[in-house]
């Protein structure tokens, strides 16, 4: 067999959303027929790239090796398909993705500055992914995210704007004896159990690894789910405490926590290509996000005044409704 795009493309969809059932959904197949595909790439190259477990796969030290080149090549690929068609034309659509609401919020207000341009809009898990999606030409613009703790990337034809800066929180049930507290210090809940969710290939969870051990302990981690409801279902049962945004869904018995000092703190960006028509009217449209991040602050911070004032208790999601909009606790 000898390799193709599609093959790389499927390397590199493998390895950015961590889970062969993810691919193979996002491929349109089935999650046999794409095990049976990776097998046939793997005898190809001479090795295993990825090790399987129960919690998805992750690239084996062969599988780094080949998604270097993998996207090198896809890059290149892309870049002589923009070469020969021409995309710096006007856009007849726009394609908008993200990690969460801020793209559905934001499309609603592109047309203030693209009036009567059709937007459509995609949400995936993996931030990597997004931005290898606009890097590929497939998105138009990403809001996606990473981490203070990483050095934002100029890489080849990607153009990024800084949105905000969020400090993590920790989610804990109501009784926990570093609950009563209004700020807690990580290294208070060194003899806790966590709950993570998977890597989203913009570092995560090696930021919070990283904060654990300038707190002075190494995190024990028995819990690493993609679904949020079961990580909030976690804490409710006093099972685990899990790093967290602000607006974590705090029923059923769970608090929201400041962490003293700031530990972790996750970075809101806008990423779009600089040869694409996004470029030029990129400044307005990052003030649009801007003015939406700030927008659901502000309720967030109604809504957490309200749960901290005398005899409320919030029993259910906040009104922003932005609960899990990055791939994490919360």
């Amino acid at each position: 067999m000898d390799l193709e795009l599609r093959h790389l493309r499927t390397i590199c969809l493998l390895a950015d959303t961590g889970s062969v059932t993810k691919a193979a959904a996002a491929l349109s197949t089935s999650q046999p027929a794409l095990t049976t595909q990776l097998q046939r790439i793997e005898r190809e190259v001479g090795g295993p790239l990825f090790h399987r477990g129960r919690t998805g796969v992750r690239p084996t030290e062969l599988g780094e090796f080949v998604l270097v080149r993998a996207r090198s090549v896809l890059s290149s690929m892309d870049d002589l398909l923009h070469d020969v068609t021409g995309r710096g034309a006007p856009p007849s659509t726009l394609r908008i993705g993200g990690v969460g609401p801020l793209a559905l919020g934001l499309s609603a207000r592109l047309p203030e500055i693209f009036p009567k341009v059709p937007v459509h809009v995609r949400t995936e898990y993996s931030p990597k992914l997004v931005t290898d999606l606009v890097r590929a030409g497939r998105l138009d613009l990403g809001t996606t995210i990473d981490y203070v703790d990483r050095d934002l990337a100029t890489d080849g034809p990607l153009s990024w704007a800084m949105l905000s800066v969020e400090p993590l929180h920790v989610a804990l049930w109501a009784d926990h004896p570093e609950a009563q507290k209004p700020m807690i210090r990580l290294g208070d809940l060194s003899g806790c159990p966590w709950a993570l969710t998977p890597p989203d290939g913009s570092g995560w969870p090696d930021c919070f690894y990283q904060a654990c051990q300038r707190a002075g302990f190494t995190p024990t981690v028995p819990y690493r789910l993609y679904d949020r409801s079961e990580i909030h279902d976690l804490i409710s049962q006093r099972r685990a405490i899990a790093p967290c945004q602000p607006d974590f869904d705090t029923s059923a018995g769970v608090v929201v926590r400041p962490l003293e000092g700031a530990p972790i703190q996750l970075r809101h960006l806008l990423v779009w290509r600089r040869d694409s028509p996004i470029h030029q009217a990129s400044d307005g449209i990052a003030r649009l996000a801007r003015e939406l991040l700030r927008a659901s602050s502000r309720a967030m911070e109604h809504v957490l005044s309200d749960t901290d004032a005398p005899g409320n208790e919030r029993t259910g999601p906040p009104a922003s409704g932005h609960d899990g909009r990055a791939p994490l606790g919360g």
